[in-house]
């Protein structure tokens, strides 16, 4: 699951069946939730992976391994199956993961063997992060938000509605919505359309959510895909000065 430079004969077909994504009327599943845990590759090192299960749809990151996820997921109190297209972060369609494992502890802990078809092998370990339960509205995210690496800097202005409009340091505009999937959670479904980037250009969809548990929403982690690139920002809220 790491970043690596790997060439592979119909990797588009094969992610092809990974292009759906949850909506608002996505039916509430029993592992629906946010999840936060890590990985090895191969065996070695522990790398960071957090992941939105939302109606049977996988919208994930992996901040060490460079990498963000998106794909299906299916499962109950006991099984857990997932398969997910990788994209190297800011980056193209890497590969893709098969991962079978079992759940556990009440279906707080997800413990999965995986196998990419750059034949890299490793185990996911998961456990539900009840900041998932944290209660979060387009209408509180409204404002403007920003993103800087040394590479890129975007700022975005979420309006009440949802609505997003941005641009960032490389000339690229940003249109599109957040959206609630339901009442009473903190994940979000994202729908992006980029504007003069060239081969980035196109739709992207995936998922957002919060990532503090108190009411100032002070970061909003975006992770999004289109048919060729994926993207995770995680976006600061900026108080300006009255």
């Amino acid at each position: 699951m790491a970043r690596k430079s790997i060439v592979l004969c119909g990797l588009f077909a094969l992610a092809a069946s990974f292009s759906s994504f949850a909506t608002s009327d996505s039916a509430p599943q029993v592992l629906d939730g946010l999840w936060s845990g890590v990985f090895d590759i191969n065996g070695e090192g522990q790398f960071d992976f957090t992941a939105l299960y939302i109606g049977g749809v996988v919208s994930a990151y992996s901040v060490d391994s460079n990498v963000v996820y998106r794909g299906t997921v299916a499962g109950d109190e006991q099984q857990y199956h997932s398969d997910m297209a990788i994209f190297l972060r800011d980056g193209s369609l890497l590969a893709t993961v098969e991962l079978n494992g079992t759940v556990s502890e009440q279906a707080t802990m997800i413990t999965a063997r995986y196998l990419t078809t750059g034949k890299d092998t490793g185990t996911l370990t998961l456990n539900y992060d009840p900041l998932f339960e944290r209660a979060v509205d387009v209408t509180e995210l409204a404002g403007l938000w920003e993103y800087t690496s040394e590479q890129l800097s975007i700022s975005i202005n979420v309006m009440p509605t949802g609505e997003i409009k941005g641009t960032d340091s490389a000339g690229c505009n940003y249109y599109g919505a957040l959206e609630k999937f339901r009442a009473g959670i903190n994940a979000l479904s994202v729908n992006l359309e980029l504007a003069s980037c060239n081969m980035t250009d196109g739709h992207y969809a995936g998922m957002a959510h919060v990532g503090d548990a108190k009411t100032q929403n002070d970061t909003l982690h975006l992770h999004i895909t289109g048919d060729h690139f994926g993207l995770y920002y995680p976006l600061h809220r900026i108080v300006l000065a009255q």
